[in-house]
């Protein structure tokens, strides 16, 4: 049985598409992705930063 016309106008201004919302699913995934790239990249250079200083103490060359 067809959706009667008015029927489905409304659907499609009430619903978002199938790529619409997958695009959403997508952008947001991504935006995850990066921020859990970035607060890594960050850990990762506190780390590094601190073994640095610690070499440097231990070597008397300590800034």
């Amino acid at each position: 049985m067809p959706i009667a016309p008015i029927v489905q106008d409304l659907l499609l201004t009430a619903l978002p598409g199938g790529g619409q919302r997958t695009a959403r699913r997508n952008a947001w995934a991504g935006m995850s992705a990066d921020a859990s790239r970035s607060r890594s990249r960050r850990e990762a250079e506190a780390a590094l930063e601190v073994a640095v200083r610690s070499a440097q103490r231990r070597a008397g060359t300590g800034s």
